[in-house]
Protein backbone atom coordinates (compact mmCIF):
# COMPACT_ATOMS: atom_id res chain seq x y z
CA UNK A 1 0.00 0.00 0.00
CA UNK A 2 1.55 3.40 -0.67
CA UNK A 3 3.08 4.78 2.33
CA UNK A 4 1.82 1.82 4.11
CA UNK A 5 5.10 1.40 6.06
CA UNK A 6 6.01 1.11 10.30
CA UNK A 7 7.29 5.40 10.71
CA UNK A 8 4.77 6.51 7.70
CA UNK A 9 1.84 5.16 9.86
CA UNK A 10 3.37 6.92 13.12
CA UNK A 11 2.42 10.24 11.37
CA UNK A 12 -0.59 9.61 9.61
CA UNK A 13 0.43 8.44 5.89
CA UNK A 14 0.10 4.97 6.40
CA UNK A 15 -3.79 4.45 7.00
CA UNK A 16 -3.92 6.90 10.06
CA UNK A 17 -1.20 4.92 12.00
CA UNK A 18 -0.59 3.36 13.20
CA UNK A 19 1.66 2.32 24.99
CA UNK A 20 -0.50 1.82 27.05
CA UNK A 21 0.80 1.92 30.64
CA UNK A 22 3.24 4.82 31.74
CA UNK A 23 6.76 3.31 30.65
CA UNK A 24 8.84 3.21 33.90
CA UNK A 25 9.66 6.85 34.71
CA UNK A 26 11.89 6.79 38.10
CA UNK A 27 14.33 8.76 39.58
CA UNK A 28 17.94 7.51 39.82
CA UNK A 29 18.67 9.15 43.24
CA UNK A 30 17.14 10.99 45.76
CA UNK A 31 19.19 14.24 45.24
CA UNK A 32 17.98 17.39 43.59
CA UNK A 33 19.89 20.02 41.77
CA UNK A 34 20.52 22.66 44.24
CA UNK A 35 20.06 25.26 41.58
CA UNK A 36 16.83 24.38 39.77
CA UNK A 37 15.58 21.96 41.97
CA UNK A 38 15.09 18.98 39.14
CA UNK A 39 15.22 15.52 39.94
CA UNK A 40 16.77 13.69 37.21
CA UNK A 41 14.76 11.27 35.73
CA UNK A 42 14.69 8.15 33.69
CA UNK A 43 12.72 6.73 31.22
CA UNK A 44 12.51 3.21 29.65
CA UNK A 45 11.97 2.56 26.78
CA UNK A 46 11.86 0.13 23.74
CA UNK A 47 15.88 1.00 23.31
CA UNK A 48 16.67 0.75 27.20
CA UNK A 49 16.33 3.74 29.16
CA UNK A 50 17.30 7.64 28.93
CA UNK A 51 18.04 9.31 32.03
CA UNK A 52 17.30 12.95 32.04
CA UNK A 53 19.99 14.62 34.14
CA UNK A 54 19.08 18.57 33.86
CA UNK A 55 15.96 20.65 33.40
CA UNK A 56 15.30 20.56 29.77
CA UNK A 57 15.26 23.85 28.76
CA UNK A 58 15.41 23.69 24.99
CA UNK A 59 12.96 20.94 23.62
CA UNK A 60 12.78 18.98 20.09
CA UNK A 61 9.90 17.10 19.12
CA UNK A 62 9.40 14.88 16.13
CA UNK A 63 5.80 13.85 16.54
CA UNK A 64 2.53 15.40 17.12
CA UNK A 65 1.91 13.26 20.32
CA UNK A 66 4.87 14.80 22.39
CA UNK A 67 3.98 18.14 20.68
CA UNK A 68 0.49 18.45 21.33
CA UNK A 69 1.14 17.46 25.44
CA UNK A 70 4.14 19.86 25.33
CA UNK A 71 1.69 22.65 24.26
CA UNK A 72 -0.88 21.59 26.24
CA UNK A 73 1.76 21.73 29.67
CA UNK A 74 2.52 25.37 28.40
CA UNK A 75 6.06 23.97 27.63
CA UNK A 76 8.46 25.41 25.28
CA UNK A 77 9.54 24.15 21.99
CA UNK A 78 12.73 24.84 20.22
CA UNK A 79 11.72 23.04 16.82
CA UNK A 80 9.63 20.50 15.81
CA UNK A 81 9.95 18.16 12.84
CA UNK A 82 6.57 17.53 10.96
CA UNK A 83 6.21 15.32 8.07
CA UNK A 84 6.05 17.30 4.89
CA UNK A 85 2.66 17.42 3.45
CA UNK A 86 0.93 15.05 5.99
CA UNK A 87 1.13 17.67 9.24
CA UNK A 88 -2.10 19.70 8.34
CA UNK A 89 -2.26 22.81 5.75
CA UNK A 90 0.87 24.91 6.13
CA UNK A 91 2.54 21.86 8.43
CA UNK A 92 0.46 22.97 11.75
CA UNK A 93 -3.07 20.64 12.68
CA UNK A 94 -5.83 22.61 13.06
CA UNK A 95 -6.31 20.93 16.72
CA UNK A 96 -3.16 22.61 17.71
CA UNK A 97 -3.24 25.66 19.73
CA UNK A 98 -1.59 28.30 17.78
CA UNK A 99 2.32 28.09 19.41
CA UNK A 100 5.95 29.98 18.96
CA UNK A 101 8.33 26.80 17.38
CA UNK A 102 10.31 26.50 14.20
CA UNK A 103 9.06 23.85 12.01
CA UNK A 104 10.65 21.64 10.24
CA UNK A 105 9.39 19.68 7.19
CA UNK A 106 11.38 16.21 7.07
CA UNK A 107 10.69 12.81 5.34
CA UNK A 108 12.15 10.02 8.19
CA UNK A 109 13.94 10.04 10.67
CA UNK A 110 17.08 8.95 8.48
CA UNK A 111 16.88 12.32 6.47
CA UNK A 112 17.65 13.91 9.68
CA UNK A 113 20.98 15.00 10.15
CA UNK A 114 23.24 15.39 13.04
CA UNK A 115 24.46 18.49 12.32
CA UNK A 116 21.40 20.28 11.40
CA UNK A 117 19.52 19.43 14.66
CA UNK A 118 22.63 19.53 16.82
CA UNK A 119 21.99 23.54 15.20
CA UNK A 120 19.11 23.59 17.93
CA UNK A 121 21.14 22.66 20.85
CA UNK A 122 18.60 20.61 22.41
CA UNK A 123 18.52 19.12 25.78
CA UNK A 124 15.82 16.76 25.00
CA UNK A 125 14.68 15.60 21.95
CA UNK A 126 11.28 13.65 21.84
CA UNK A 127 11.35 11.14 19.25
CA UNK A 128 8.97 8.30 19.61
CA UNK A 129 9.24 5.50 16.79
CA UNK A 130 12.98 5.49 15.14
CA UNK A 131 12.72 2.14 13.56
CA UNK A 132 16.37 0.98 14.96
CA UNK A 133 18.12 0.83 17.67
CA UNK A 134 20.99 2.77 15.20
CA UNK A 135 18.76 5.49 14.28
CA UNK A 136 18.35 5.87 18.03
CA UNK A 137 21.99 5.82 18.75
CA UNK A 138 22.67 8.34 15.83
CA UNK A 139 20.76 11.23 17.54
CA UNK A 140 21.39 10.55 20.70
CA UNK A 141 25.05 12.09 19.93
CA UNK A 142 23.11 15.50 20.00
CA UNK A 143 20.96 14.90 23.52
CA UNK A 144 19.37 12.40 25.30
CA UNK A 145 16.23 10.69 23.23
CA UNK A 146 13.02 9.11 24.14
CA UNK A 147 12.08 7.20 21.32
CA UNK A 148 8.76 5.12 21.51
CA UNK A 149 8.52 3.74 25.34
CA UNK A 150 6.10 0.96 24.94
CA UNK A 151 8.10 -1.95 23.57
CA UNK A 152 6.83 -3.96 20.55
CA UNK A 153 4.87 -0.86 19.44
CA UNK A 154 4.73 1.77 16.95
CA UNK A 155 3.50 4.76 19.06
CA UNK A 156 2.39 5.41 22.58
CA UNK A 157 -0.95 6.22 23.82
CA UNK A 158 -1.67 9.87 23.97
CA UNK A 159 -1.94 9.33 28.21
CA UNK A 160 1.56 8.04 28.26
CA UNK A 161 2.86 10.80 26.78
CA UNK A 162 0.96 13.07 28.01
CA UNK A 163 1.62 11.97 32.06
CA UNK A 164 5.40 11.52 31.35
CA UNK A 165 5.75 14.91 30.10
CA UNK A 166 4.08 16.17 33.06
CA UNK A 167 6.93 13.62 34.62
CA UNK A 168 10.06 14.94 33.00
CA UNK A 169 8.82 18.67 33.21
CA UNK A 170 7.48 18.74 36.46
CA UNK A 171 3.54 19.28 35.74
CA UNK A 172 2.39 16.26 36.74
CA UNK A 173 -1.19 17.17 38.25
CA UNK A 174 -2.13 19.33 35.14
CA UNK A 175 -0.64 16.42 33.26
CA UNK A 176 -3.38 14.28 34.71
CA UNK A 177 -6.28 16.63 34.77
CA UNK A 178 -5.55 16.94 30.79
CA UNK A 179 -5.91 13.42 30.70
CA UNK A 180 -8.82 13.20 32.83
CA UNK A 181 -10.32 15.87 30.76
CA UNK A 182 -10.11 14.28 27.51
CA UNK A 183 -11.03 10.26 28.53
CA UNK A 184 -14.14 12.27 30.12
CA UNK A 185 -15.40 13.30 26.58
CA UNK A 186 -14.15 9.74 25.31
CA UNK A 187 -17.04 8.59 28.42
CA UNK A 188 -19.37 11.77 26.82
CA UNK A 189 -19.24 10.30 23.41
CA UNK A 190 -20.31 7.52 23.95
CA UNK A 191 -23.25 8.25 26.14
CA UNK A 192 -23.89 10.21 23.18
CA UNK A 193 -23.92 7.64 20.75
CA UNK A 194 -25.47 4.43 22.38
CA UNK A 195 -26.36 2.94 19.08
CA UNK A 196 -22.67 3.09 18.22
CA UNK A 197 -21.62 0.92 21.27
CA UNK A 198 -20.41 -2.46 20.21
CA UNK A 199 -20.90 -1.42 16.26
CA UNK A 200 -18.35 -3.16 13.87
CA UNK A 201 -15.95 -0.22 11.76
CA UNK A 202 -13.80 -0.56 9.33
CA UNK A 203 -10.64 2.19 8.69
CA UNK A 204 -8.76 2.22 5.66
CA UNK A 205 -7.21 3.93 2.76
CA UNK A 206 -7.94 3.65 -1.28
CA UNK A 207 -4.64 4.19 -2.38
CA UNK A 208 -3.61 5.99 -6.16
CA UNK A 209 -3.23 2.64 -7.50
CA UNK A 210 -6.94 1.54 -6.63
CA UNK A 211 -6.09 -0.93 -3.84
CA UNK A 212 -7.57 -0.73 -0.33
CA UNK A 213 -5.39 -0.63 2.78
CA UNK A 214 -7.22 -1.41 6.29
CA UNK A 215 -6.01 -1.36 9.86
CA UNK A 216 -6.24 -5.13 10.96
CA UNK A 217 -5.06 -4.50 14.27
CA UNK A 218 -7.03 -3.49 17.76
CA UNK A 219 -3.59 -2.35 18.75
CA UNK A 220 -3.08 0.10 16.05
CA UNK A 221 -3.15 3.60 17.49
CA UNK A 222 -6.05 4.59 15.65
CA UNK A 223 -8.16 0.85 15.90
CA UNK A 224 -7.40 1.87 19.85
CA UNK A 225 -9.04 5.28 19.93
CA UNK A 226 -11.84 3.68 17.94
CA UNK A 227 -12.26 1.34 20.41
CA UNK A 228 -12.04 3.61 23.34
CA UNK A 229 -15.39 5.26 21.46
CA UNK A 230 -17.05 1.71 21.89
CA UNK A 231 -16.62 0.50 18.31
CA UNK A 232 -15.41 -2.97 17.40
CA UNK A 233 -12.74 -3.99 14.23
CA UNK A 234 -14.81 -5.43 11.95
CA UNK A 235 -13.67 -9.40 12.60
CA UNK A 236 -13.44 -9.89 8.68
CA UNK A 237 -10.51 -8.18 8.37
CA UNK A 238 -8.81 -9.80 11.33
CA UNK A 239 -9.61 -13.19 9.54
CA UNK A 240 -7.70 -11.57 6.05
CA UNK A 241 -5.06 -10.39 8.21
CA UNK A 242 -4.11 -13.13 9.57
CA UNK A 243 -1.89 -12.02 12.37
CA UNK A 244 -0.64 -8.42 10.18
CA UNK A 245 -1.66 -5.33 11.77
CA UNK A 246 -2.26 -3.89 8.25
CA UNK A 247 -3.59 -5.48 5.32
CA UNK A 248 -3.69 -4.19 1.54
CA UNK A 249 -6.36 -5.70 -0.50
CA UNK A 250 -7.77 -5.58 -4.16
CA UNK A 251 -10.70 -3.08 -4.70
CA UNK A 252 -13.00 -5.85 -5.64
CA UNK A 253 -12.87 -7.20 -1.82
CA UNK A 254 -15.52 -4.12 -0.51
CA UNK A 255 -17.32 -7.02 1.48
CA UNK A 256 -14.20 -5.76 4.05
CA UNK A 257 -16.11 -2.20 4.31
CA UNK A 258 -19.48 -3.67 5.18
CA UNK A 259 -18.71 -2.46 8.30
CA UNK A 260 -21.46 -0.42 10.68
CA UNK A 261 -19.18 2.74 10.89
CA UNK A 262 -16.43 3.28 7.50
CA UNK A 263 -13.46 5.82 8.11
CA UNK A 264 -11.75 6.20 4.72
CA UNK A 265 -9.00 8.02 3.38
CA UNK A 266 -8.91 8.49 -0.40
CA UNK A 267 -5.20 9.44 -1.15
CA UNK A 268 -6.02 10.74 -4.27
CA UNK A 269 -8.54 13.44 -2.06
CA UNK A 270 -11.35 12.50 -3.78
CA UNK A 271 -13.88 10.71 -1.72
CA UNK A 272 -15.83 9.90 -4.88
CA UNK A 273 -12.92 7.55 -5.93
CA UNK A 274 -14.56 5.08 -3.42
CA UNK A 275 -18.29 4.83 -6.20
CA UNK A 276 -16.47 3.11 -8.35
CA UNK A 277 -15.58 0.14 -6.07
CA UNK A 278 -17.76 -2.88 -6.96
CA UNK A 279 -20.50 -3.04 -4.56
CA UNK A 280 -19.86 -0.19 -2.71
CA UNK A 281 -23.47 1.78 -3.12
CA UNK A 282 -24.79 -1.38 -1.12
CA UNK A 283 -22.35 -1.11 1.88
CA UNK A 284 -24.03 -1.05 4.90
CA UNK A 285 -22.76 1.94 6.34
CA UNK A 286 -22.77 3.68 3.00
CA UNK A 287 -26.61 2.96 2.69
CA UNK A 288 -26.84 4.65 6.48
CA UNK A 289 -24.93 7.12 6.03
CA UNK A 290 -22.48 6.48 8.27
CA UNK A 291 -19.15 7.50 6.83
CA UNK A 292 -16.60 9.75 7.40
CA UNK A 293 -13.69 10.66 4.77
CA UNK A 294 -10.61 11.87 5.83
CA UNK A 295 -8.16 13.85 4.28
CA UNK A 296 -4.36 14.59 4.43
CA UNK A 297 -4.49 16.98 6.67
CA UNK A 298 -6.76 16.21 9.21
CA UNK A 299 -5.98 12.25 9.30
CA UNK A 300 -3.30 11.99 11.80
CA UNK A 301 -5.96 13.01 13.70
CA UNK A 302 -7.14 9.38 14.73
CA UNK A 303 -3.56 8.14 13.18
CA UNK A 304 -1.33 10.07 15.79
CA UNK A 305 -3.78 10.20 18.56
CA UNK A 306 -3.01 13.44 21.21
CA UNK A 307 -4.32 14.94 24.25
CA UNK A 308 -5.90 17.56 21.17
CA UNK A 309 -6.36 15.42 18.38
CA UNK A 310 -9.32 13.16 20.51
CA UNK A 311 -11.16 15.43 21.15
CA UNK A 312 -11.01 16.65 18.04
CA UNK A 313 -11.94 12.90 16.77
CA UNK A 314 -14.60 13.00 18.60
CA UNK A 315 -16.37 15.34 16.83
CA UNK A 316 -15.35 14.10 13.24
CA UNK A 317 -16.68 10.88 14.10
CA UNK A 318 -19.95 11.97 15.78
CA UNK A 319 -22.26 13.03 13.03
CA UNK A 320 -21.72 9.32 11.41
CA UNK A 321 -21.97 7.73 14.33
CA UNK A 322 -25.67 9.82 14.88
CA UNK A 323 -26.56 7.52 11.73
CA UNK A 324 -25.95 4.05 12.72
CA UNK A 325 -29.21 2.40 13.62
CA UNK A 326 -30.25 1.00 16.63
Amino acid sequence: MSKFSRRAGVVGTALMTMALVVAGCSSPDDEKSESTGFEPITIAHEFGSTTIDSEPKVVVTMLGNWTDALVALDVPIRAEYVTEGYSGENNKFEWTPAHESEIVPFFGVDSIGVPQLAAFEPDLILAGYLGSEDEYKRLSQVAPVIPVMQKDAVMDSWQDVTLTAGKIFGKQEKAQSLVDGVEKDIADFKAAHPNSQGKTFSFGQLTNEGQIGLVADENDPSAKLMTQMGFVLDPKIKEVAQGQSRVLVSAERTDLLDSDLLVLWPLGGDPAAFDALPGWANRTAVKSGATVFLDNNNASALGTPTVYSVPYSLDLIATAAEKIPA
